[in-house]
């Protein structure tokens, strides 16, 4: 079987921070992410359902496939504050972190596509496939088969030194190497994500979430109106939601680990009424690029106008 350090050691220069191999999810997660989707806890992201059976196995995928190389590449950060100087005076909302920049699919498929050349010039006879999560992939299981972090209560991947702020990309590849080892669970009896939650989306004891109940599935996925009981739980969160990342103490670990120097990454501030002012010509425009344009101009109108209510009813009060 070939050593991996090599493939790690590639992995690294052409910009990932952290990298492991994995041979596929184990039977547990396989059964429980069936579970899982087979609750409706996914709510009407249907293609999960479809998704089924191509998440049992790297084969189906990539005929022949043996190994995943799971790759990480972290959040840029800054060391500046970035709320808005009139948030008193005027409706702000916040782009979670993940989608700050141009989108991240953009960003690290190249890396990925790079990676997976390079080993079938370098292991004649491979066949290698870049994936980001626009595939049926089970990212996070084969993650943390590849040792690059525990499931946290909040259903993120958290790594001891990164923290759960970077973005998930990986190599499926018909090369046999060895895996990893798991990161055994830090959680412990930390509990703060699940007092956070200003919705209730996160289940106690199963690292997972009720999609029927995040914000992030609401203002992100859904179409059509969201219902009033998710209004004002919303509060300023325009696109996404990081709450249950911002307080998980393993984020501010990570400023005195691998983001000594970087500082976390920021949230976005957009003014509500430039976003209910934009036409499709602006907004495709200025989002484009960008993960933000998942929501489409619709969806993200329809949460300016519920995170400028609330505004409204804070400034009221």
């Amino acid at each position: 079987m070939i050593q991996s350090s090599h493939i790690k050691e590639k992995a690294k220069e052409i910009g990932f921070h952290l990298v492991g191999i994995s041979t596929g999810a184990t039977e547990k997660d396989k059964q429980f992410y069936n579970w899982w989707v087979d609750q409706g806890f996914g709510a009407d992201m249907f293609y999960l359902r479809a998704q089924k059976e191509r998440r049992q196995q790297l084969s189906e995928i990539l005929p022949g496939a043996k190994s995943a190389i799971v790759c990480a590449m972290r959040f840029p950060g800054s060391v500046e504050d970035s709320t808005p100087p009139d948030l008193d005076t005027k409706s702000y909302g916040k782009i979670a972190r993940y989608a700050l920049h141009d989108d991240y699919h953009d960003t690290i498929k190249p890396k990925l596509n790079a990676l997976a050349d390079w080993i079938d010039t370098e292991y004649s006879g491979t066949k290698s496939l870049a994936y980001v999560d626009t595939g049926a992939i089970p990212e996070r299981a084969l993650a943390k088969e590849a040792g690059l972090g525990w499931i946290g209560k909040n259903a993120m991947l958290i790594h001891p030194e990164e923290g759960s702020y970077f973005w998930l990309g990986e190599v499926i590849t018909t090369l046999e190497l060895p895996p990893d080892l798991p990161i055994s669970d830090h959680c412990g009896k930390c509990r703060r994500c699940l007092d956070a939650c200003p919705t209730g989306a996160i289940f106690e004891d199963l690292r997972a979430i009720d999609s029927r109940k995040c914000l992030s599935y609401w203002n992100i996925e859904h179409r059509g109106a969201i219902p009033d009981q998710f209004h004002a739980p919303m509060q300023d969160w325009l696109l996404g939601c990081d709450i249950c990342q911002e307080v998980c103490p393993w984020n501010q670990q990570s400023l005195r680990k691998a983001r000594v120097k970087e500082g976390l990454p920021p949230v976005e501030w957009l003014a509500s009424d430039e976003i209910l002012a934009l036409d499709a010509a602006e907004f495709k425009a200025k989002f484009a690029k960008r993960a933000v344009s998942r929501s489409k101009i619709s969806g993200l109108q329809r949460n300016a106008a519920i995170v400028k209510k609330n505004w409204q009813t804070k400034h009221k009060a």
